[in-house]
């Protein structure tokens, strides 16, 4: 049994023996049909890493317990393999195996698979840090009025009711009183 050499540790929980090791890398490749079921490709993104080891070790259920005890901890962690350095990873399945030549011996095939972490941010509130709307520190925009208007065409829009498009408003006289026969018949 020949082991490959790298940190022998996943996480926290050392590993005496890597016997085999099998990282993944794979790009999604969308497809979308148009005529007559011709498809396109439009875009490709990678897809998380995942490394495959199956380890042995003499610790038996302690190794396991720890692997699971770290497993259910969820804490991302730095896998250096002997082909490269994979960040982010978690424990995604341990499958151990028991039989008559492994009963006094460890022995598990362990997924792991990166998490993409990304940062977000969040706009302040009008009440929260952040100003009044079209204040400087302020995250929107003030309601348009005559005063902040560059133009009179903007001006007008400005102050009006809402316009569909860039066409002027148009007055309508209010309804008199009349009858719909007297109306028509003017």
């Amino acid at each position: 049994m020949v082991a490959i050499v790298f940190s022998r540790a996943i996480g926290p929980v050392p590993i005496q023996c890597v016997i085999r090791e099998q990282p993944l890398t794979e790009l999604e490749i969308t497809e979308i049909p148009v005529e007559f079921g011709a498809a396109i490709t439009d875009h490709a993104y990678p897809l998380p890493k995942r490394v495959t080891l199956d380890i042995a070790d003499n610790g038996g259920a302690a190794t396991f317990n720890a692997l699971v005890r770290f497993q259910e901890s969820r804490v991302p962690f730095t896998l250096v393999t002997g082909l490269s350095v994979f960040r982010n990873m978690l424990i995604k399945r341990i499958e151990p195996e028991r039989d008559k030549d492994f009963s006094t011996t460890f022995r598990a095939t362990v997924d792991l698979q990166e998490i993409i972490i990304v940062e977000t941010a969040r706009a302040a509130d009008e009440g929260q840090e952040g100003g009044k709307p079209g204040g400087a520190k302020s995250t929107r925009a003030a309601t348009p009025t005559k005063g902040r208007a560059g133009d009179a065409a903007t001006a007008d829009r400005a102050s009006g009711p809402a316009q569909r498009g860039d066409a002027p408003a148009k007055s309508v006289e209010p309804a008199r009183s009349q009858s719909i026969l007297s109306r028509i018949a003017g």
